[in-house]
């Protein structure tokens, strides 16, 4: 579990999550710019078995249809908001289709900062797992996934129909220890 505020969280994604961790996935777009939200319609009732899977998410060889890969949720006051997700190991596809660090809010708490709350903490823990670069990318037309990686300090390397960031963390590192 990692505390930025005392009023925000983020946890490693569980199989003891239940129902409002359910209504926050109900709550997620089962499609939207570039992202997919698998568990939208899922009944309750395989609710575990669909964090079963994203479980082994962390176990998977790097190929272009996944990556091993970390969920968190975030939590605002103990409601679960969003998720991130944190590719640990990724190739150049990966740099150019989606990054190390994928986030998505659910609708109803959109525009109160936690997109940016919850990026900040997920590159603290990807410093943690070793990550020396954070890459990120969104749909050119998202403006509120480029501001959030924006806030962040992200610097654009690239735009064409997306936008294609990186942070790195090596300089971070050498930040702190001075």
């Amino acid at each position: 579990m990692i505390n930025m505020k005392n009023d925000f969280t983020l946890k490693r994604l569980s199989v003891e999550m239940g129902q409002s961790e359910y209504e926050m996935f109900q709550d997620i777009p089962a499609r939207e710019v570039g992202s997919r939200n698998l568990c939208f319609g899922v009944p309750f009732e395989n609710f575990r078995a669909y964090i079963r899977s994203q479980l082994a998410r962390e176990f998977n060889r790097i190929s272009e249809y996944d990556t091993p890969t970390i969920i968190f949720v975030g939590y605002a006051n103990n409601k679960p908001v969003g998720i991130v997700g944190i590719r640990t190991k990724i190739n150049n596809y990966w740099k150019n289709f989606g990054g190390n660090i994928f986030y998505v809010i659910r609708k109803s708490e959109r525009n109160k900062g936690y997109g940016t709350t919850m990026l900040k903490m997920a590159v603290k823990e990807c410093e943690k797992l070793g990550i020396k670069t954070v890459y990120a990318q969104c749909g050119a037309n998202n403006i509120a996934s480029y501001k959030i990686m924006e806030k962040n300090n992200f610097e654009l390397i690239k735009v064409d129909k997306s936008r294609y960031y990186k942070k790195e963390l090596t300089k971070i590192n050498k930040k702190i220890k001075e």
